[in-house]
């Protein structure tokens, strides 16, 4: 494992930790990795968010908190549900072919 991944690993964990610690309402975060991107991609499954029937992403540039551009994705868990079923697109792009879930359970708030 290359110290550029190992870095970016643990700005994942870092962020999820945060965004985990604040809001009550997010159930799981999905790390969409790609080795065609230097950004940390995550989709964000939320009971407190709106269906909207597809998957929004928003970036976020480097920053003092992530050396790495931030893609971020909420949906809610209904629509995390019909991703599974291939029947809601996520962004081009990203796929579930490597990816890694982190559950509220097992991530210490």
């Amino acid at each position: 494992m290359s110290h550029n991944h190992q870095n970016m690993e643990s700005v994942v964990e870092r962020i999820v930790h945060e965004h985990f610690e604040l809001d009550e309402n997010l159930e799981k975060v999905i790390w969409i990795r790609s080795r065609a991107t230097p950004e940390i991609c995550l989709l964000e499954v939320n009971s407190d968010t709106f269906a909207t029937g597809m998957v929004q992403s928003f970036y976020f540039p480097p920053s003092d908190e992530s050396p790495y551009p931030l893609v971020l994705a909420e949906v809610t868990p209904e629509e995390w549900q019909t991703i599974l079923r291939n029947e809601l697109e996520l962004p081009e792009g990203w796929s579930l072919g490597n990816h890694q879930i982190f559950e509220r359970e097992a991530v210490a708030v």
